[in-house]
């Protein structure tokens, strides 16, 4: 049923699997027009899962190739439309269905528990929806959001305006907040259900915090917005909890079975028996991304990627399969990622959701705009820190303090002349293949790196703004989203987009 009517909120829950198809690992079925019972745990869990699952490959892919991480090898005819910024509404129409599908499991856990005064999961259920909230309005602009969600009481939501979504979301933010800080002490918190944290509230808290200022510096190209973030930094400074520092990682039970692994390792690298994906074969570093590193002496080069015949060897974005150089660029003549390594640590390795880089070079971000107190040098540093650490660079500390020792603008941060762009540019680095979603927000919010070429086969020779609301919202709900107007990849922005 969900298939129809993606706003509808599941409010049957049934038996909690570990392997089967539909929504997978750690699923749970539902039908969202049949009365019953919602089990709060077993809910949170599905939501939890599948919202890691959708961070490391859905948006994970769609930001990698335009932030200008990733690029298919010439042998390999893969994310054709990616490449030639092909968006229709046949494109990425998992954003939308998978995400609706996720609101929905944590509107029935909302539901629930604010039925049973259970805060502490009514308040992560509030943090989860407007982590995902975010994606949609990232992603399309306006979307159903005030009249989604509500059964089969409204299946025709209207669209709401993606400012005043953002500006309910951090109220939504606090009110989770709230709930969490105020829940009675006898009151029973979430355990193994809770992939992400373990039950420890007070990192939800700080996780909400963060996203919060994820919101907050999303809008910070709009001028007339300037005083109401530095009002909103200042409400998650005074709340006193701070931010996340050990970052926001899943850690459902992988395994080494099918379908049970950590889903970017099955994904972009092996099976369960073993065998590389295609995807793996396929997909190889941009020409760009490695000149980064080699320009700057940067050693995550050497844990991320394997090399190729001896040499690092990346690929340009739309390098054509006929083209009379295809042959050099093939996937035996280019750099794969590195087993056992960076961002391929293991079949069972824990989904990232937020790197505690991320959460650095945010705080840095807002340190050096002048909308919080602290020192931005340090927290850059920091973050620099913690991505030598997250990928498995040797002697990281010591190997980063190095790194951003040098002299070199954007790697130094006395060097660099433009701070914003330094600290942008270094979480650019950061999210590399890891949370690539995050790195084309950063770069269609502030056009960092500013050099990031476009595609060699584009359809236009301009960067994707935004995705085209999917061929299924328009035969289940066209009166709304003909309301939107026309939708252009090329010309039609996300709100926080002035650039």
């Amino acid at each position: 049923m969900k298939k129809i009517y993606k706003y509808i909120t599941g409010v049957a829950i049934g038996t909690f699997l570990v392997t089967g198809c539909g929504k997978g690992f750690l699923d749970v079925n539902e039908n969202p027009n049949k009365p019953g019972s919602v089990t709060p745990n077993l809910v949170l869990s599905t939501g939890l899962n599948r919202t890691a699952a959708a961070v490391t490959t859905t948006l994970n892919q769609i930001g990698s190739i335009w932030a200008g991480y990733w690029a298919p090898a010439t042998d390999y005819l893969w994310y054709m439309d990616n490449k030639q910024y092909n968006v229709t509404s046949n494109f990425g129409t998992a954003v939308w269905e998978t995400t609706y599908d996720i609101l929905n499991d944590f509107q029935s856990l909302q539901n629930a528990a604010a039925s049973s005064n259970m805060h502490y999961y009514q308040g992560i259920a509030m943090i989860m929806k407007a982590m995902n909230f975010q994606i949609v309005v990232d992603a399309y602009n306006n979307v159903p959001y005030s009249e989604a969600l509500k059964g089969t009481e409204i299946i025709r939501p209207k669209y709401d305006d993606g400012q005043a979504i953002y500006d309910d979301l951090l109220k939504q933010l606090d009110a989770a907040i709230e709930l969490i800080k105020t829940a009675p002490a006898t009151e029973a918190k979430p355990g193994a259900e809770d992939i992400y944290f373990a039950g420890n509230m007070t990192n939800w808290v700080k996780f909400a915090n963060t996203l919060k200022l994820r919101l907050l510096l999303r809008q910070s190209e709009i001028g007339s917005k300037t005083g109401f973030i530095q009002a909103e930094i200042a409400k998650i400074v005074a709340e006193g909890s701070g931010f996340i520092t050990t970052g926001v990682f899943a850690s459902p039970g992988y395994s080494s079975s099918t379908g049970k692994m950590n889903p970017f390792w099955e994904g972009y690298y092996a099976n369960a028996a073993g065998s590389a994906t295609s995807n793996y074969k396929a997909t190889r570093p941009t020409v760009y991304i490695l000149n980064q590193y080699k320009n700057a002496n940067d050693p995550r080069m050497e844990v991320m990627y394997a090399k190729a015949k001896g040499i690092y060897k990346g690929v340009e974005l739309g390098r054509a399969t006929g083209d009379s150089q295809a042959a050099l660029y093939k996937s035996s003549e280019t750099s794969p990622f590195l087993p056992n390594a960076g961002v391929l640590k293991s079949a069972t390795q824990k989904a990232v959701i937020m790197l505690p880089s991320e959460s650095s070079f945010l705080q840095a971000e807002a340190v050096a705009r002048g909308w919080m107190t602290g020192d931005a040098k340090a927290l850059y540093q920091q973050g620099i820190k913690e991505s030598f650490e997250y990928l498995g660079v040797a002697n990281a500390a010591a190997a980063a303090a190095t790194y951003y020792g040098q002299a070199i603008n954007k790697v130094g941060y006395d060097a660099s002349t433009n701070k914003v762009e330094a600290i942008i540019y270094q979480k650019w680095l950061s999210l590399n293949s890891i949370s690539g979603w995050e790195a084309w927000n950063d770069f269609r919010r502030t056009k960092f790196p500013s050099d990031n070429p476009i595609s060699l086969d584009p359809i236009k020779p301009i960067h994707p703004k935004r995705l085209v609301y999917p061929s299924s919202e328009y035969g289940r709900n066209a009166e709304e989203v003909e309301k939107q107007g026309e939708i252009d990849t090329f010309t039609s922005k996300i709100f926080w987009d002035t650039k």
